[in-house]
C-alpha cells in the first residue's frame, strides 16, 4: 500500500503536556530498539529518571524481573524481526528493589516505503491487578482445597432442564469412576450414567426443581464405567453467581452401604413377615403400659375370632373387651404381674368371637428389653385349643410343632433385636457424622471472607436466631458481640452518606420480605471508610405470615470501589483527553456476517463538529455519510484508500479535502490502525484520529508560494548564491546550497562543487589565493573581494569576480553560525587594481539604481537553503569535513 502520509510539523506544547499527563510512560524507540524519548511518567513507575533510559540502551534490559527476561526479550525480538506489535505484561525492578508489573504496547512506526524506521510505545502499571488477581488466585486455591477435600462430589450445574456441568470437583472419578473433565465435555453424561430404573424418576424430579425452584433431593444408582452400581444422594441448591445468573449447587454422598443395608432389612423383615403370616396361629405385638394395646397382629385373627386385621390394631383395648368375663380378672392380675417380673408368659383363657363364639386359645408371650433393659413390647402367639378331646394327642403334638416354631420365631426375633441394634449403631454413627459434618460447615462459614449473619426483624422470647459470623472483627474492627444487632451499632456505624438509604431499604425488605440487596459503607472502629456488599434473603416468617428471619452475607467490596474509582478516574482523564483536545477519536468496527462486510463507525469526537458544524452522531455509523462529505476531487481516491486499508488492516496518516455544512472546504488529517483481528486475521476494528488543519495547510500553502518566489529569485539573479555550514566549535564546514549560475561564471554543475569541499581555495587564482583566504579568517561584520577565478576547461576566461560573504553568526546574531553570501563578475566599469567593487565606497556610489531609481540594494541571501534543496540538488550528499579542519578552508 502506499502510505499517503502528511508531515504535521513540530507538535504543539499542548501535545507534549498530554504525552506527559498519560497515566503511563510512553516512549519512542528507533529501528534498532534504543530509547530515543521516554516521558517523564517513568521516574514514577520505575524509579528511574526519562534520562537513564535515553543515555543507556541496556538499561531495559536489566531492569527486567530474572524470571521475565528470557520470555520477554525473545518476545521483543520476534516483534523486532516481524515487524509485528509487541504486547506483553512482564515485571520489571525499581532500584529499591520492588517489582513493578508492567503492561506494554509498543507499535512499529513505518515510512512511506513501509520500512520501519522507529517504534512508538506505551507502558501502564498494573501492579495493583496483578495483586487483586493473586489474591483472588490464594483465596480460590484455599476454598477449593477445601471442597475437594469433602468426602463428597461438589458440582455446579447452570439452570436448565438438561443442565451443563460447570464445575465438578475431583472426587468425582473416585465415587462415580469419570474425571470432573468429562462431565464438563459432555452435558449428557449425567443422564445417561443414571440406572435405566431410577432415570425417568430423577429427571422428572429435577424438572420440578428447576420450575419450581425447590431444592432437589433424591436417592439414586450410578452406573460406573466398570459396570459397578453406586447408590448416591444428590441434594443441589439453586444458587445466584457472581455475575447475577443462576445456578444449582449440589453434593453427591456416597449412600451404597446404607440403601444395601436397608434393603437387606427391608427384605429380611419381608421374610419374616412371610414366615409369621404363614403360622397357623395369630401372631401378635402388643405393648407393656396398662393400655395393652395391640402393635401387631397376623392376619389369622379373623380366622380365628372373626375381627380383621385393621379392626383389631384400631380399637386399642380389644383385647380386654373379648375376654371371658369369668377370666377377665385373672388373665389381666397375671399380664401385670409378668410385665412386672418380665416371666414369660403363657395362659390359656378364653376369648368371645365376634359371632359369640367362645373360643379356647393358648397365648404364649416373651418380654422385649431395650439394650439398657427397659420393657419394649410382647411378642407373643394366640393358638385355637377349641378343638375336640378326642384330638388331644394331636392338638398336643401341634402343640409342641408350634412350640418349636415359637422358639424359632424367638430366636428370629432375636436375630432381627440383634439386626436392630446394628441399625441403631449405624444410626448413632450418621448422627456422629452429621454433627461432624455440622462442625464443619460451622468452621467454613466462620472461616469463609465474608461476614455471615442472621437477622431477627422482631424480639422473640422463645427464640434468638441472630448470629454474626467472628469475621465481622477483621473487617470492621468489632466482635460478634459487640455487634449484636439489638445493640444497634450497625445503624450507628453506617456512613453519614449512606445510612437513610440502607435503613430505608433494611426496613422495606423487614415489610414485604423481599431480599435485602445494598452495596454501601461503615465506619470501622478505626475510623477507616469500609466498603461492603450486602446481600440477605428472607430465611423464615412468623406464624402470622410476617417477616422474621433474615440470613445474608456481608463481603469487603473497599477494593474492588477503589479500583473502580481509580478506573472512572483514569476513564475521565481519557474522555477529557478525546473530548477536549484539539483532534476527534474516532472508532470504527467491520462485520463479516454480511456481503461484502459490513463498516459501522461507532464514535467519532465532539472536535470535529466545530470544523464541519455536523454532529458526529449523523454520520457516526454510516460510511457513505461520511464518504459524501469529502471534497469531490478527493473522494475516489479516499474511497480507494480507505477499502484498501479496512481490507488489509494497515495503517494509514493522509490529509484530503471535506466539505462543511455551510459549503466551506476543509482540510483534515486522518489517520487510522488496526487494534483487533478476528480468528482468521481479517480486521474488526479500527481506531484513530481526524483533525482540522485548514489553518495548517493555507500556512504551507503560502510558505511554498514563498519559497517558490524566494527560489525563482535566487535562481535568475546574476550571481551565484550560496550557503555554507559552519561548526564554531571544531570549524568543521561544507557548502549546503550553491546556485545553478555556478555553471555559467564558473563551468562547473552546482553538485560537483558541493561534493569537494575545498573547491573555493583550488579555484582562486593564484595571485589571489592567499590575500582572499587571508582576509576572510577575520571576523569583521562584511567582507568583499575582488577575486580572479580558474574556470573549468575548455572555458579559459578569467573574469574578475566580487566575492561578497558574511561572517558566521548563529540565527540570534550572537555568535558564530552558518555563512552565506554571493560570487558575481565585476563591473567593468570599474578602473584601477583593487579599485571598484573592492573598494568600500563603491557601495553606495550615486548614480547606481535598480530600475524603479532606487539606490541598489545587495539581494538577501537566504539563511537556510529553500526546502528540497538543502543539499544542493538532487541526489547528492553532504560532505562531512573532519573535525581538525582549518576554519576558513572551504
Amino acid at each position: 500500500m502506499v502510505d499517503h502520509r502528511s508531515s504535521m510539523g513540530d507538535p504543539p506544547i499542548d501535545h507534549q503536556r498530554l504525552l506527559e499527563q498519560v497515566p503511563g510512560v510512553v516512549f519512542a524507540l528507533d529501528a534498532r530498539g534504543g530509547a530515543r524519548y521516554v516521558s517523564p511518567q517513568a521516574e514514577r513507575i520505575l524509579g528511574r529518571p526519562a534520562e537513564a533510559w535515553t543515555a543507556d540502551p541496556f538499561l531495559w534490559t536489566r531492569a527486567l524481573h530474572p524470571d521475565d527476561r528470557d520470555r520477554v526479550v525473545e518476545g521483543w525480538r520476534r516483534a523486532a524481526g516481524s515487524g509485528q506489535p509487541f504486547r506483553a505484561e512482564y515485571r520489571m525492578l525499581r532500584p529499591d528493589g520492588t517489582a513493578v508489573w508492567i503492561r506494554e504496547h509498543t507499535d512499529p512506526v513505518r515510512d512511506a516505503a513501509g520500512a520501519i524506521v522507529g517504534w512508538q510505545g506505551l507502558s501502564i502499571d498494573v501492579t495493583e491487578t496483578h495483586l487483586a488477581q493473586a489474591d483472588r488466585t490464594t483465596t480460590d486455591a484455599r476454598y477449593r482445597a477445601l471442597v475437594e477435600q469433602l468426602p463428597a462430589v461438589v458440582y455446579v450445574d447452570s439452570d436448565e432442564v438438561h443442565p451443563r456441568s460447570l464445575y465438578v470437583s475431583p472426587n468425582a472419578e473416585a465415587l462415580l469412576g469419570y474425571p470432573p473433565e468429562a462431565y464438563l465435555a459432555d452435558p449428557a453424561l449425567w443422564r445417561r450414567t443414571i440406572h435405566d430404573d431410577d432415570r425417568e424418576r430423577v429427571l422428572a424430579a429435577w424438572a420440578e426443581a428447576i420450575r419450581t425452584g425447590s431444592p432437589f433431593h433424591e436417592d439414586y444408582r450410578f452406573v460406573r464405567p466398570d459396570g459397578g452400581i453406586v447408590w448416591v444422594r444428590d441434594t443441589s441448591l439453586r444458587i445466584r453467581a457472581a455475575d447475577g445468573r443462576s445456578q444449582w449447587q449440589g453434593v453427591i454422598l456416597d449412600v451404597t452401604t446404607q440403601v444395601l443395608a436397608e434393603q437387606e432389612v427391608r427384605a429380611s423383615t419381608a421374610r419374616y413377615r412371610a414366615l409369621v403370616e404363614s403360622i397357623p396361629a395369630v401372631v401378635y405385638e402388643m405393648g407393656p403400659d396398662d393400655e395393652r394395646r395391640t402393635l401387631y397382629v397376623s392376619p389369622h385373627i379373623e380366622t380365628l375370632l372373626g375381627y380383621s386385621r385393621q379392626e383389631w390394631l384400631d380399637q386399642p383395648d380389644i383385647w380386654i373387651e373379648l375376654l371371658h368375663p369369668d377370666d377377665r380378672e385373672y388373665e389381666l392380675a397375671a399380664h401385670d404381674h409378668h410385665t412386672e417380673t418380665g416371666e414369660p408368659w403363657r395362659r390359656e383363657y378364653r376369648l368371645i368371637a365376634a359371632d359369640g363364639r367362645i373360643v379356647w386359645v393358648r397365648d404364649q408371650a416373651v418380654l422385649v428389653r431395650d439394650e439398657r433393659g427397659r420393657p419394649q413390647t410382647w411378642q407373643g402367639v394366640l393358638v385355637d385349643i377349641t378343638g375336640p378331646k378326642e384330638l388331644e394327642e394331636q392338638l398336643r403334638t401341634a402343640n409342641e410343632e408350634l412350640e418349636f416354631r415359637v422358639r424359632a420365631r424367638t430366636a428370629q426375633l432375636q436375630e432381627a433385636n440383634e439386626l436392630m441394634g446394628l441399625e441403631i449403631a449405624e444410626r448413632r454413627r450418621m448422627e456422629r457424622e452429621l454433627r461432624d459434618a455440622q462442625e464443619r460447615y460451622r468452621r467454613l462459614v466462620e472461616d469463609v471472607p465474608a461476614v455471615v449473619y442472621r437477622w431477627q426483624v422482631r424480639p422473640s422470647s422463645s427464640t434468638d436466631h441472630t448470629y454474626v459470623s467472628p469475621q465481622i472483627e477483621p473487617m470492621l474492627g468489632y466482635t460478634p458481640a459487640e455487634w449484636h444487632p439489638r445493640r444497634g451499632v450497625w445503624r450507628e456505624r453506617l456512613h453519614p452518606h449512606d445510612r437513610d438509604r440502607v435503613i430505608a431499604a433494611a426496613e422495606r425488605s423487614e415489610r414485604t420480605g423481599e431480599p435485602f440487596q445494598q452495596e454501601y459503607r461503615y465506619l470501622a472502629k478505626d475510623g477507616r471508610v469500609v466498603w461492603v456488599a450486602d446481600r440477605a434473603t428472607l430465611l423464615a416468617r412468623d406464624d402470622d405470615g410476617r417477616p422474621l428471619v433474615f440470613q445474608g452475607v456481608m463481603v469487603d467490596a473497599t477494593a474492588r470501589h477503589e479500583a473502580e474509582r481509580k478506573a472512572a478516574e483514569v476513564e475521565a482523564r481519557f474522555r477529557e483527553l478525546a473530548e477536549e483536545s484539539p483532534v476527534s477519536p474516532w472508532a470504527a468496527e467491520i462485520s463479516y456476517g454480511t456481503t461484502p462486510p459490513t463498516l459501522r463507525i461507532d464514535y467519532v469526537g465532539p472536535r470535529i463538529a466545530e470544523a464541519l458544524g455536523v454532529a458526529p452522531t449523523s454520520w457516526a455509523g454510516d460510511r457513505s455519510r461520511w464518504l459524501e462529505m469529502v471534497h469531490p476531487d478527493d473522494r475516489t481516491w479516499v474511497g480507494e484508500l480507505a477499502t484498501q486499508n479496512l481490507s488489509s488492516g494497515q495503517s494509514w496518516d493522509v490529509c484530503y479535502r471535506m466539505l462543511a455544512a455551510n459549503g466551506s472546504v476543509v482540510w483534515v488529517n486522518d489517520r487510522g490502525r488496526c487494534v483487533a483481528r478476528d480468528t482468521q486475521g481479517r480486521p474488526t476494528r479500527f481506531v484513530g484520529t481526524i483533525a482540522d488543519v485548514t489553518a495548517w495547510r493555507a500556512a504551507e500553502t503560502e510558505r511554498a508560494r514563498a519559497l517558490d518566489a524566494m527560489r525563482s529569485l535566487v535562481e535568475q539573479m546574476p550571481a551565484i548564491a550560496w550557503t555554507e555550514l559552519v561548526d564554531p566549535t571544531s570549524g568543521w564546514r561544507r557548502f549546503a546550497y550553491i546556485g545553478p549560475q555556478a555553471r555559467e561564471l564558473l563551468g562547473y554543475e552546482p553538485e560537483e562543487l558541493i561534493a569537494e569541499p575545498d573547491h573555493f581555495a583550488r579555484m582562486l587564482h593564484p595571485a589571489d589565493r592567499d590575500r582572499v583566504l587571508r582576509r576572510r579568517v577575520g571576523r569583521r561584520p562584511q567582507r568583499r573581494h575582488v577575486v580572479r577565478s580558474v574556470p573549468r576547461p575548455p572555458t579559459r576566461r578569467r573574469d574578475p569576480l566580487v566575492l561578497l560573504d558574511r561572517p558566521p553568526r548563529d540565527p540570534e546574531g550572537r555568535g558564530p553560525g552558518d555563512l552565506a553570501g554571493h560570487l558575481r563578475r565585476r563591473d567593468r566599469r570599474a578602473t584601477g587594481p583593487g579599485g571598484g567593487d573592492d573598494d568600500p565606497a563603491h557601495r553606495a556610489q550615486p548614480g547606481r539604481a535598480d530600475r524603479l531609481g532606487q539606490p541598489r540594494r545587495a539581494a538577501p541571501a537566504p539563511a537556510v537553503a529553500p526546502e528540497g534543496r538543502g543539499a544542493g540538488a538532487p541526489g547528492a550528499r553532504p560532505i562531512r569535513r573532519p573535525a581538525g579542519g582549518s576554519p576558513g578552508s572551504r
